[in-house]
């Protein structure tokens, strides 16, 4: 039985990120995760039993990342409308910083491939939106509808942010488009 060694571990998730961002889930085998890696197949299955274990805790750390980045200075705003603006800010440039982990994310956010006990934890993450956006319509600052649809517009709107912001190198027009964008979103959810 091979040692256990974070840095086989963390080279196989780094090597199967790439991989099913280009490939998808069903056009790469675990051989070729392996070669690819540099390890051997029993050595994959050592860290992951199957591949969808494996797909299931790259979704985890994943969403777990997303989640922490979103959060970081939350404590510093005193309204929903501070907060939802940081967490924007904070979601773009981590999908900006991080395409191939927001490749993922989409590509296995509703996929039967994710089992659902990941999903859960996956989105058990983002708990903390759903309680910011209720406590903004309790304030009367975000307009009442239901958190979950709000968060989904919200989320779809983030993509396409990211999507068109990622477009441009030059800072200023990408602070531009990233400042109208989130002032965008927040004119569709406030009261």
């Amino acid at each position: 039985m091979p040692e256990s060694s974070p840095d086989k571990q963390e080279v196989i998730l780094a090597t199967a990120l790439v991989l099913f961002t280009e490939r998808g889930f069903a056009g790469t085998p675990t051989s070729l995760i392996s070669k690819e890696a540099g390890v051997a197949t029993g050595t994959l299955f050592f860290y992951f039993r199957t591949k969808e274990d494996l797909i299931d805790t790259l979704y985890r750390r994943i969403k777990s990342e997303a989640a922490l980045a979103m959060k970081e200075g939350l404590d510093k705003e005193k309204t929903a409308k501070g907060r939802l603006l940081r967490i924007g800010k904070a979601a773009v440039k981590w999908g900006i910083e991080n395409p191939k982990k927001l490749k993922f994310m989409e590509q296995f956010a509703h996929s039967p491939f994710v089992s659902t006990s990941a999903h859960e934890e996956g989105m058990s993450h983002f708990i903390f939106l759903e309680d910011l956006i209720a406590e903004g319509i309790r304030d009367g600052e975000i307009r009442n509808v239901p958190p979950d649809r709000l968060l989904c517009m919200m989320a779809s709107a983030l993509a396409g942010l990211v999507a068109h912001a990622a477009m441009t190198e030059d800072p200023a027009e990408r602070t531009a488009i990233i400042e109208d964008g989130l002032d965008f979103i927040w004119n569709g959810m406030r009261a």
